[in-house]
């Protein structure tokens, strides 16, 4: 449509934003089309009503904090916000990123219903964008079709999807009900559809009010319409309110129990009762919709309130990083404020050219945070052990701490102290050639380098993904016994133990789909892992290698000394044939992931058969689960090991095997196909259950993608030297 006069001036905003035509108009504000005047990129401008600023005075400044919390939201699922103004100092706009799409809205009044299968893929990517919102603490309040858009220039739905309006996540529920009734003049009437029932109180609801408003829409994808509806406000609020959820099968649909019930726990009354994180919900649609396929379970995100932080830095001008991410520099004063910090700790570090990090735990709860971080002069090699400073809320904690090398510069100096070649092949030139043909002779030198060098990581990789396997009895899943190498050498070596190979029952009968049915299957000898790999010793690897990336949570390219005994994280198959190729040099033996049989074998003490590594009965004590966060302990923290020493078999993290994603034979559930190769993970992980149907034994099994780089999956290694 036309530019038309909703707001006052010329069509220029802040000089530099050019508005270009309207895009739509709701009940709290005006969307534009516009281009930036100097980077000439598309753009969407939110505006809001002036009569909506006129009769509230505070939403400018109430509006500005939450413009500030929707862009600290990262998110390929979320549309970002990049700016944010006054205009004459009384009318707020927001600055968005410019989205070619339709609406789920406008797809759903095509379609009416969609499949369970496509259901899933939309709500699996509309829950990802609103669990990155809620884990900075950001309820959304007024999620529907409408503020969710698909984009038309985007390969797959996973990255298709953007949702709107994270920017008005806390403008209070009265006066989104305000703007409904003036939206139900224009035909826009759409909200109170997917209201929760605590929001009718204008109560202040959490994360959980989400769900319901993503229930709601689950349940309009799958049978076309929504659950209730009304010919008022006051009639709908009553049905949300009062009324029981109506069934998909009231709706003539003739789904599984199991999506009946994935939707029924969506759109509970009771907060309480209802599903507790996008995380669990999507994880039961998916069991629903894709049977016999389990993935890693990620921790739930409730909603928390915010925090600010006021760093001042000694120098000024210095980088501050939260969490690894570089979030600005201090000014000429010192000072940087960051505003909409999530509650809880988080890893603050203050860098500057030419003096050590400063680096501390910054514990946030919603108040103010104030901190004052003195560097010191100099540089530090990155493994040094510095006391790491304890910060105080709402408070100046005045100390020095330092840990890693100066700031910008470490990962330049850390990638010159490595030596391109991952391992050390040499060559015999003797006796000295010809000049004439030297040219040749190196040529010839440089193709015998490169045919070692390739055959040794193609052995290394093929032995990491258990390809000398010999019965492949299920899924693959007994090896073979590889040729002898040669005895290691003195120094460091990994610490193994022994497993005597056997024959026991893999699986279990009366577990998950993809545990069944038992199968009979040999194992030969092998030795494996006692603990998991560590920090400590991936590290040894990154250092010695100068392999990239790292871990994405090490700090400088390197772990923090409190990270060093635990698990490393972060690493997928391609990340554990390098390490296993290195390892196997260092230690002259041939290193792999275990296969699944080796892997449950030795979890479940071979033939006697056991549910757990130390028994037939869950112990607290042995394993590192049912944790409300993701973060590992340190190996061996759990006292309980296998009949042959091995511990964390169960917990902490779950981890790889070389063996390929399948179901046993004579299976009866069904595994999802994908185009990119997946294999079989075990474990579980510190946020895995000990109970209910997602409970972690040594038959639990799930499939993940072979590129996945995740902070609950670690590795152990196996051999047979």
């Amino acid at each position: 449509m036309p530019t038309v006069h909703t707001i006052p001036g010329e069509p220029v905003l802040e000089g530099k934003y050019q508005i270009e035509c309207r895009l739509g108009q709701g009940g709290m504000g005006v969307v534009y089309k516009a281009r930036h005047a100097y980077l000439k990129t598309q753009l969407a401008i939110k505006v809001i009503l002036p009569d909506l600023v006129g009769n509230d005075p505070q939403l400018v400044t109430r509006f500005r904090q939450e413009a500030l919390a929707a862009a600290a939201i990262r998110h390929q699922n979320v549309v970002s916000v990049t700016d944010y103004g006054v205009i004459d100092g009384t009318v707020p706009f927001l600055v968005m990123e410019y989205v070619e799409g339709e609406s789920l809205h406008d797809l759903l009044a095509r379609e009416k219903a969609l499949s369970p299968e496509k259901t899933f893929e939309l709500m699996a990517a509309v829950c990802a964008g609103v669990g990155a919102a809620h884990h900075q603490g950001i309820v959304h309040r007024d999620l529907k079709p409408l503020n969710i858009m698909i984009c038309s220039d985007k390969p797959n739905m996973s990255q298709a999807v953007k949702i709107l309006d994270f920017g008005l996540a806390k403008i209070k529920s009265g006066e989104l009900l305000g703007s409904f009734i003036q939206a139900q003049t224009t035909g826009l009437m759409g909200s109170p559809y997917y209201m929760a029932p605590e929001q009718w109180a204008d109560e202040d609801p959490d994360s959980r009010a989400d769900i319901y408003s993503l229930g709601v829409m689950l349940y309009q994808m799958l049978a076309g319409d929504v659950p209730f509806k009304g010919s008022s406000i006051p009639a709908i609020m009553k049905k949300h309110i009062s009324d029981p959820a109506p069934t998909l099968a009231a709706a003539g649909l003739n789904v599984s129990p199991e999506l009946e019930r994935a939707v029924q726990h969506a759109l509970a009354k009771n907060p309480d009762h209802r599903t507790q994180s996008v995380d669990v919900m999507v994880n039961e649609l998916r069991d629903a919709i894709q049977p016999g396929t389990q993935f890693i379970h990620t921790a739930p995100a409730p909603a928390l309130p915010v925090s600010s932080l006021r760093v001042v830095s000694r120098p000024p001008q210095s980088a501050v990083f939260v969490d690894n991410v570089a979030v600005g520099r201090t000014a000429e004063s010192g000072m940087l404020l960051i505003e909409g910090l999530q509650s809880g700790n988080h890893r603050l570090r203050v860098s500057h050219n030419g003096y050590y990090d400063w680096m501390g735990e910054v514990t946030c709860d919603g108040k103010p945070v104030e901190v004052v971080a003195e560097l010191r002069a100099g540089t530090l090699d990155s493994r040094s052990s510095i006391p790491m400073p304890d910060v105080t809320v709402g408070g100046v904690h005045r100390t020095i701490a330092s840990q890693g090398g100066h700031g910008d510069d470490m990962a330049q100096t850390v990638q010159q102290e490595f030596s391109p070649s991952r391992f050390d092949v040499k060559v015999d030139t003797t006796p000295e050639p010809k000049k004439s043909s030297s040219k040749g002779l190196l040529l010839g030198i440089g193709g015998v380098f490169a045919l070692l060098l390739i055959g040794i990581v193609g052995l290394g990789a093929a032995y990491v993904l258990g390809v000398f396997d010999t019965k492949p009895v299920g899924p693959g899943n007994t090896a073979s016994t590889p040729t002898p190498a040669p005895s290691p050498v003195e120094g460091p070596s990994a610490n193994l133990v022994a497993i005597p190979g056997g024959t026991f029952r893999m699986g279990r009968d009366d577990g998950r789909d993809n545990e069944k049915p038992e199968n009979t299957v040999t194992v030969q000898a092998f030795k494996i892992d006692k603990t998991e790999v560590t920090n400590g010793e991936y590290f040894d690897f990154v250092k010695e290698t100068g392999y990239r990336p790292v871990p994405a949570h090490w700090v400088n390219d390197a772990p923090l000394p409190i990270q060093e005994k635990m698990p490393v994280r972060f690493v997928n198959i391609e990340d554990i044939t390098a390490f296993a190729a290195w390892r196997s040099t260092r230690d002259r033996k041939t290193y792999r992931l275990p296969t699944e049989a080796e892997w449950e074998f030795a979890a479940r003490n071979g033939p006697k058969n056991n549910l757990y590594p130390w028994g037939d009965t869950f112990d607290p004590k042995c394993a590192v689960l049912d944790k409300d966060n993701t973060e590992p302990e340190a190996v061996d923290t759990a006292s309980c090991a296998n009949d042959w020493g091995a511990v964390d078999l169960i917990g902490n993290v779950y981890e790889w095997t070389g063996s390929k994603a399948s179901l046993y034979p004579g299976s009866k559930g069904t595994m999802r196909e994908t185009k990119e190769l997946r294999y079989m993970i075990r474990g579980g992980a510190g946020y895995s259950k000990s109970s209910g149907p997602f409970a972690i034994t040594s038959t639990f099994r799930a499939d993940v993608e072979a590129s996945r780089r995740d902070k609950e999956l670690g590795f152990r290694l196996v051999t047979q030297n």
